[in-house]
């Protein structure tokens, strides 16, 4: 590292307590813990707290941790969207270099690798729909083509006046989209002494080894040796040219992912693409090669990082419980563990059911499976009762009672509801019992209005109304 040695102490300043709580307990996780440390962890702080501060401290304290172990640090920064990864990626830079690259695609590295190698730290902002799917847009940007081309350039596809033609072929192969004059001039432009030699060698390699990909990749040069207006490309040509293109950007995906050197990876607001965590497609496996990198730590950030819960209605598009056990196996990456959570949370559902025939309920198992989440997550809440919203949470265990008269109240309300057709009522009993009858009361006169239905009448809602002792409605028609 620099001769001077980095301290964290500058970035931890000024963030909250709650704030350097949580980062002290992340790293004491990821680094502290020997051998019950672990290799990823979640930070599920609620909106607007500062997860990304959390995520700054983090990174400046693994810095400090292994600026001694390692001769480069590459802090991988994974987000949705290029606007994100600009935002933030100058917030996450903690080190006294300006050496940080934006790189939204991993074709970008071949020009980059060099800095990436001189630089002690390094802040590589990556975004899944340009780094690692090359099959949504197969075509992708100029700029990658012009690196492809430059890299195939030098393959032994023939010799003589054919390799020539061949060559003439892959520049016009590789144009796609591209404007004639435009495409050419950067194509020609770009010296091969610009890119990563090393990695230029090994993709041209990775192409040889793949003879099928190698075969086309011959065939389509020789059908575009001769350029054509890209109106009077055949569809057949085009599809295989562009399932070319699609199918080489992956593989220099691929070979440029060995010149990176994770030592932490950061998914922000990682649910948008949680596919990638485990996934079987090309894009899912890239990011599979990052995330079980020797020595790597994976911190996933997101304030609500699976469904909370499902609606009968929403069983058949997703469901809560597995999206919940699919971020566990991604955390624990061991099976028996999450196996381990799975038997808690069952123990746990079981004594909640036996509360409803004992007077006393015990929290054992509810500890035990905090605890076991502990491991891999934590999450802070907004507390809005104290003036600086600082403070932290202590459980109070109130006892509630099932009665009667609660199953008669939610009666009454699906009653109203199913003929207001306003749906599931959960989120009605959510925002209180007055405000409910007073949205679905409402309704019901409106439906009234608009429908002349007489099969209801006032005195039935009045009646129901007078049984929940709620007399002060205007429940005239």
């Amino acid at each position: 590292m620099h001769s001077n040695r980095f301290s964290s102490e500058p970035a931890l300043t000024g963030l909250k307590d709650f704030q350097r709580k949580t980062v002290d307990y992340v790293f004491k996780r990821l680094y502290l813990d020997g051998a019950n440390s672990t290799l990823r962890f979640l930070v599920a702080d609620e909106v607007g707290l500062g997860k990304t501060l959390v995520a700054r401290g983090i990174i400046a304290k693994t810095l400090e941790h292994i600026q001694d172990k390692v001769n480069r640090v590459d802090v991988i920064y994974i987000c949705s969207n290029a606007a994100i990864a600009i935002q933030n990626v100058n917030r996450l830079n903690v080190s006294d270099s300006d050496g940080f690259s934006i790189a939204t695609r991993l074709t970008y590295l071949p020009r980059q690798v060099r800095s990436l190698r001189k630089n002690k730290v390094n802040f590589i902002s990556l975004t899944p729909g340009t780094a690692f799917d090359h099959a949504l847009s197969r075509g992708g940007h100029a700029d990658e083509r012009a690196i492809l081309y430059r890299m195939l350039f030098d393959l032994p596809m023939a010799m003589n006046d054919r390799r020539r033609r061949l060559r003439v072929g892959l520049l016009n192969m590789l144009q796609a989209t591209a404007g004639k004059d435009n495409w050419r001039s950067k194509a020609k432009n770009l010296p091969s002494e610009d890119l990563d030699s090393d990695l230029s060698k090994a993709f041209r390699q990775d192409v040889l080894n793949d003879v099928e990909l190698y075969s086309n990749l011959k065939d389509c040069c020789e059908r575009f040796a001769r350029y054509r207006d890209y109106s009077r490309i055949s569809s057949e040509d085009s599809e295989l040219r562009y399932r070319l293109i699609g199918k080489l950007r992956s593989m220099l995906a691929s070979v440029c992912l060995s010149a990176l050197e994770p030592d932490l990876v950061i998914l922000d607001e990682f649910q948008r693409f949680k596919h990638l965590l485990d996934g079987d497609d090309e894009a899912s496996i890239l990011a599979t090669v990052l995330f079980e990198h020797p020595d790597v730590r994976v911190l996933l950030l997101s304030a609500t990082p699976y469904k909370m819960y499902t609606l009968d209605q929403e069983s058949d598009e997703d469901d809560h419980y597995p999206d919940f056990i699919r971020t566990l196996n991604f955390l624990f990456n061991e099976s028996n563990r999450v196996d381990e959570v799975k038997k808690l949370i069952t123990e746990h559902r079981t004594t909640l059911h036996a509360c409803a025939s004992v007077s006393q309920y015990h929290p054992g198992n509810k500890v035990d499976l905090e605890n076991a989440l502990l491991k891999v997550m934590c999450r802070t809440e907004r507390v809005g009762t104290t003036r600086d919203h600082n403070s932290m949470l202590i459980e109070v265990e109130k006892s509630a009672p099932l009665r009667p008269s609660d199953l008669e109240h939610a009666a009454m309300v699906d009653k109203v509801a199913i003929c207001v057709k306003a749906g599931e009522t959960i989120e009605y009993w959510e925002i209180g019992l007055q405000s409910t009858i007073s949205t679905l009361v409402a309704g019901l006169r409106s439906v009234l209005e608009i429908s002349g239905m007489t099969t209801i009448k006032p005195s039935f809602v009045q009646n129901q109304c007078e049984m929940l002792s709620i007399r002060h409605f205007d429940l005239s028609f």
